[in-house]
């Protein structure tokens, strides 16, 4: 298949339909992580329990014990015909009740697959029954690959529905509380984003995943407003805000800093309180200064499986004159970068962005075997021949200009000592 299928110049690149969409796509090596089980979990004292054919568990399977969430998570294993024929509602029921009654957990995640979602399956009464006899609360939820594109996806369904667990707390605003959404591996306590956020009198930050118990997680209802890191928490964002009155804000990780000066306005804005950060923006533009002398006059490549949009730093990087050539993507291109797109375009139309997950592209590394310094591990895999630099979502996590210095850090210490795309993988489950 001719590679041209499977690639845009940016400067043509205007609208979602421009995208070079395939009829059937290669799993890309962008598509790993974050899953909806792992989703799932972030919430405290919970447990999921997923139904389906063997085939369909595979994946999470191997994902579960990736990421070392195996203790709290269970696969009923249902045969094809039972399911065609409804039979397996009773034999789901009987092995969720039987899990739930060895477990402590107040909370129970039901996830089904692409069959059930295709033959529309209505667990409620299942879910009803099992709520009354255990006392704990059911929820359903789907890890359906098919409906990718379609409609919200499975992720953010499950993040949004931890609104179910705060909706009925009585609101008592904390004056000093904020809460960051959108964070798998949190944010640390002694990192730029927490200190900026202590000088001006914001001192009690509640991450999901730093939360021990529900009652803690409760606590969000509370909060003086929430930061979403990640558009995998707008729908949870977007509930507190119009039903609790909980103002927020969309401010995800970025390396550019105007871009980051512009997000500290956003959060100061949506607090209610000015953030100081001229000071740390000008050590920051020092500081990185000699590490983009560096990088200017080598050939870029920037995936998405970074954390953050690969076009924002595709930007950020063409702005300090990196030569970016090449970009990896996907069709679920979100709101916000179509306004990045189109500064990219201005700044380098040339810039190719091809579909990671297109099947032209599969196995395909010669044409890439020129480019010097990859950012993600699926452009790694495709630019063999560069030093490869993951800015994984599993590594540390930074956020301002701590990010940028960050990923700058990474680069330098990527071209000195290159570590095969490989051996990032393997050595540190960034796939599975």
């Amino acid at each position: 298949m001719d590679l041209d299928h499977a690639r845009i110049r940016i400067e043509d690149l205007r609208e979602k339909s421009d995208f070079p969409f395939a009829p059937l796509e290669g799993v890309g090596p962008n598509l790993a992580g974050w899953g909806v089980i792992e989703t799932c979990l972030l919430l405290p004292e919970s447990v999921a329990i997923m139904a389906g054919p063997s085939a369909c568990l595979r994946h999470s399977a191997f994902m579960a014990h990736a990421r070392g969430f195996t203790e709290r998570f269970y696969m009923l294993c249902v045969e094809e015909l039972d399911m065609t024929m409804g039979n397996h509602l009773p034999k789901v029921e009987r092995g969720m009740a039987d899990i739930l009654a060895r477990r402590d957990e107040k909370v129970a995640f039901l996830i089904v697959g692409c069959p059930d979602y295709i033959l529309g399956t209505d667990f409620t009464g299942v879910i009803n029954r099992l709520e009354a006899s255990t006392g704990k609360r059911i929820i359903l939820g789907a890890m359906a690959p098919i409906t990718i594109g379609l409609k919200e996806s499975p992720f953010t369904s499950a993040y949004t529905s931890f609104f179910e667990f705060l909706k009925h707390e009585k609101r008592e605003p904390k004056d000093d509380r904020l809460n960051l959404l959108g964070t798998f591996m949190p944010l640390s306590a002694s990192g730029e984003l927490y200190r900026v956020l202590a000088e001006a009198g914001l001192d009690d930050v509640l991450q999901i995943p730093l939360c021990p118990d529900l009652e803690t997680f409760a606590g969000m209802a509370h909060g003086r407003a929430s930061v979403v890191m990640h558009p995998l928490a707008n729908g949870l964002s977007g509930k507190l805000q119009s039903e609790m009155g909980i103002p927020t804000c969309f401010a995800p990780t970025a390396y550019g800093f105007s871009t980051i000066r512009e997000q500290y306005g956003l959060i100061g804005e949506a607090v209610g309180r000015t953030l100081s950060i001229d000071t740390t923006e000008a050590d920051a533009v020092e500081a990185a200064r000699p590490m983009l002398d560096v990088l200017r006059g080598k050939t870029v490549a920037v995936g998405c499986g970074i954390n953050g949009s690969p076009f924002e730093l595709a930007l950020f990087l063409a702005d300090n004159g990196v030569n970016v050539e090449t970009l990896f993507a996907r069709g679920t291109i979100k709101p916000y970068e179509w306004g990045l797109i189109e500064r990219l375009r201005a700044a380098k139309p040339d810039i190719m962005v091809y579909n990671a997950s297109h099947p032209a592209l599969c196995g395909r590394t010669e044409p890439f075997d020129h480019v010097e310094v990859a950012y993600g591990v699926d452009a790694g895999i495709f630019c063999v021949n560069a030093a490869n630099v993951p800015l994984s979502r599993y590594q540390e996590q930074k956020y301002g200009y701590e990010a940028t210095l960050w990923m700058l850090d990474q680069t330098m210490d990527a071209l000195e000592h290159p570590v095969a795309n490989y051996d990032w993988i393997y050595g540190h489950d960034f796939l599975i």
